[in-house]
């Protein structure tokens, strides 16, 4: 990807306008790339990035839609532990990427969104400056950002991008938003602006909890007869999971995972993921890091059931109120706690882990007993295999036997369909998990962010994504090819935005309406869109449309073969709807 786009005739230099300021800022800072859709209100910022950066650290991605941009960096963040850094343009492009940063918000990813704004002189304006700006831009994303600013000065540039990005980063996390008046951008700096001592503006310290809470939560842990743990993304770090499974193990636990994330190995013997009937056994649930807990406990289904009647006793090690807004109800569903760790979670649970290491449970019964239970849970879980048709679930089998062995990270998958236990997942970071906000249209520019991560980092991006998904920012493909960023995307394509039949049907059975009138106004058919050569014209590698389950083995090796030699892989895969 170094030799893309590189600038000519550049002469390296001290910051000579304002944006040459923000450029060199975020190099500071390790940006290594800024995902954008070119726009005038940043036109200084792009020369910046190009003329005065070199086009280098942060090297600039060019993306088709905003959205593309902010789902890109959102993958990037998760998927390489950094802040990831994206720019839109003034109020249309920020419109564009609104539901991208809404992701990032439920999803408490670390990202920097820049804009370009005003200029705050009206002389300076050009008519389309004042369709384009607002006196405050940022109301459009201020109920699901953490922070925001619009400085008009370039010392002010400084000072709050600086700002912005040590809020992004710190607990809880989450994405924030600075606008750049475009007059500041563009004026010359009448005098240098040194940058400040990073060493003294780095991330706050993660916050712990206070030891009395630690207590009360070992002794609600130590009374429990029946404990099940389960937690959320932990920030995507590896740390977190043999933190987990100590966890675990010494409480004589089941663990359980929520579908949309991967914290605990999928293959220890005390993963019960895939039977909801564990927490309604359960009588103490340890909840680390879990943005929504009742509605984790909630048994899966399309009605609008408020779930258990009577909810175990929970222990809650998390953020809480820290990180809610009253403008969005995300996260908000209000639930008793036995004991509350007022924490980053990871941070929490090595305190209650100390903690429990000096008050040791006698587990060793309860330990047996769920470790066979989840061996039986196993034995009986059956993939299902139809001779006729490709299930979602033999997709994964057979993607999961084609990668194994090949040092990866899974960027995307399917999540209401995906089968339990069949890929084994190490824990914590090795899925990027999904958008937060269910937002769709987020998969394919995640997908190239969470490739390009994995590319750094020596592995291979590999992706399931549905064809609804994908359709809604196809465009994300052209950016990986053009960057040079392999990876392997499987399209489960099953003719349909799947997910909303069943709940038509539901609303259908329930009005005494004919259920069979669920696919109208769902199914992507008649024409049925050819992805495979969608994927072709953007430059991807393609096996051509599988139908057969038989020849998914070897489509899924060819893909695997382009992508380690550089390519970005697309199988396109039919799929019957579940």
């Amino acid at each position: 990807m170094g030799d893309i786009e590189r600038p000519v005739g550049i002469a390296p230099g001290p910051a000579a306008y304002g944006s040459d300021l923000v450029v060199d800022l975020l190099r500071a800072l390790g940006t290594r790339y800024l995902p954008l859709n070119p726009g005038s209100s940043f036109r200084g910022l792009h020369d910046s990035l190009v003329n005065h950066g070199g086009n280098r650290d942060p090297q600039l991605l060019l993306c088709l839609h905003e959205e593309i941009a902010v789902s890109l960096a959102h993958g990037y963040a998760k998927g390489s532990g950094q802040v990831g850094v994206a720019a839109v343009h003034d109020l249309v492009g920020l419109m564009h990427a609104s539901m991208a940063v809404y992701d990032a918000f439920c999803d408490r990813a670390p990202l920097l969104v820049l804009g370009g704004s005003g200029p705050v002189d009206p002389a300076l304006r050009r008519p389309i400056d004042w369709a384009h700006s607002a006196t405050t831009q940022a109301e459009l994303v201020r109920d699901f950002v953490v922070w925001d600013a619009e400085p008009a000065t370039p010392a002010a540039f400084v000072a709050d991008v600086l700002a912005a990005h040590r809020r992004a980063a710190s607990t809880p996390r989450g994405p924030v938003y600075v606008s750049l008046d475009a007059g500041a951008q563009e004026a010359p700096l009448p005098q240098p602006v040194p940058l400040p001592d990073l060493a003294l503006h780095a991330p706050a310290a993660h916050l712990a909890a206070d030891g009395a809470s630690v207590e009360r939560a070992v002794d609600v842990l130590l009374g429990a007869q029946r404990p099940i743990v389960t937690a959320g993304p932990m920030n995507w770090d590896p740390a977190a999971t043999p933190v987990l499974v100590e966890l675990v193990e010494l409480l004589g636990a089941a663990y359980v995972e929520d579908r949309n994330g991967v914290s605990f190995p999928t293959v220890h013997p005390q993963n019960g993921t895939g039977d909801a009937g564990w927490f309604e056994r359960a009588d103490v649930v340890l909840a680390i890091g879990v943005p929504d807990v009742p509605g984790r406990l909630r048994r899966r289904g399309r009605g609008r059931a408020s779930g258990p009647a009577v909810l175990p006793a929970i222990v809650d090690v998390s953020t809480g109120h820290l990180d809610r807004r009253s403008w969005s109800n995300a996260f908000s569903t209000p639930f008793p706690r036995a004991a509350q760790l007022l924490a980053d979670p990871l941070t929490g649970a090595r305190q209650l882990l100390a903690a429990l290491r000096e008050r040791p449970p006698d587990a060793s019964a309860r330990r047996e007993q769920v470790v066979a239970q989840v061996s039986a849970q196993r034995a009986a879980r059956q993939e299902r295999r139809d001779a006729l048709q490709i299930t979602p679930a033999r997709l994964v089998a057979e993607l999961w036997a084609t990668v194994r062995d090949v040092p990866h990270l899974l960027c995307l998958r399917n999540t209401r369909s995906w089968p339990e236990g069949v890929w084994e997942l190490p824990g914590a970071g090795s899925y990027l998990g999904h958008s937060g906000g269910g937002g769709v249209g987020y998969g394919p520019g995640a997908f190239v962010g969470g490739a390009l991560a994995a590319r750094d980092r020596g592995l291979l991006g590999v992706g399931i994504i549905g064809d609804g998904d994908l359709l809604m920012a196809a465009g994300a493909l052209w950016t990986a090819v053009h960057y040079r960023i392999p990876g392997l995307l499987v399209v489960n394509d099953n003719g349909s935005f799947y997910n909303d039949e069943p709940h038509q049907a539901a609303v259908a059975r329930e009005r005494g309406r004919p259920q069979a009138n669920s696919w109208i106004g769902m199914r992507i058919a008649d024409p049925p869109i050819d992805i495979d050569a969608l994927a072709a014209s953007y430059g991807c590698w393609t096996a051509g449309t599988v139908t057969d389950p038989g020849d998914l083995a070897g489509a899924f090796a060819k893909g695997l073969a382009a992508a380690q030699e550089g390519r970005l892989a697309v199988v396109h895969v039919r799929t019957e709807p579940t």
